[in-house]
């Protein structure tokens, strides 16, 4: 599969983790350079990471990617969802949570002033809540949010905290249950290794 995005997107990460557990060899073109952001605008339109080429298909989004390996390759070490409309669910708060945290990054990174601003508390506020609510989804070992182990759902989360620590947009000791799920999977190996660094 080629993979195009960055080492530290947590969208290119979950693709990364998954198709590690699935033993999925990945040729990455890295988009943080001039060369790989020509090649993904000459391969998607939406000039958004991350984008697959595989199996003949070219497909744009993680969900896209991951639905199209666990389906064509089979979940190899991963907890398939026992529920997965309940994991739709709890990917799609962690997903809130992210966009909030990447919206008063790229304020940031564009140097807009957001702190202290209505925004930022919005925002903040916003990942807070969801936060709480996922601590509420754990299975009772706090390991998951299904007790089947790590899945599409575990890894999504553990991208999202290691990324707002990274990018200090959200400060994650605010999580609250959701950094003992974190902290229970920091050195499985697929996730070690895919940790986003300077």
């Amino acid at each position: 599969m080629k993979l195009y995005g960055t080492t530290t997107s947590p969208f290119v990460r979950r693709v990364r983790v998954v198709a590690a557990e699935i033993g999925e060899p990945i040729d990455m073109i890295n988009t943080a350079h001039e060369d790989g952001q020509k090649q993904l605008r000459a391969t998607s339109p939406i000039w958004k990471v991350p984008v697959a080429e595989v199996d003949g298909r070219t497909l744009f989004d993680s969900r896209a990617i991951i639905d199209w390996l666990v389906t064509t390759r089979g979940w190899g070490n991963l907890a398939p969802p026992k529920d997965r409309w309940h994991e739709g669910n709890v990917i799609n708060a962690i997903d809130a949570a992210l966009d909030s945290a990447i919206q008063l990054f790229y304020l940031k990174r564009e140097n807009v002033p957001a702190a202290g601003t209505p925004f930022e508390a919005h925002n903040l506020g916003r990942a807070d809540a969801i936060f709480q609510w996922l601590g509420t989804q754990l299975a009772p070992d706090r390991r998951s949010f299904g007790g089947g182990g790590l899945g599409i759902a575990e890894i999504s989360l553990v991208a999202t905290l290691d990324w707002m620590d990274f990018r200090q947009t959200y400060p994650t000791d605010r999580a609250g249950l959701c950094n003992h799920l974190r902290g229970v999977w920091a050195d499985h190996p697929s996730l070690a290794t895919t940790r986003p660094h300077t």
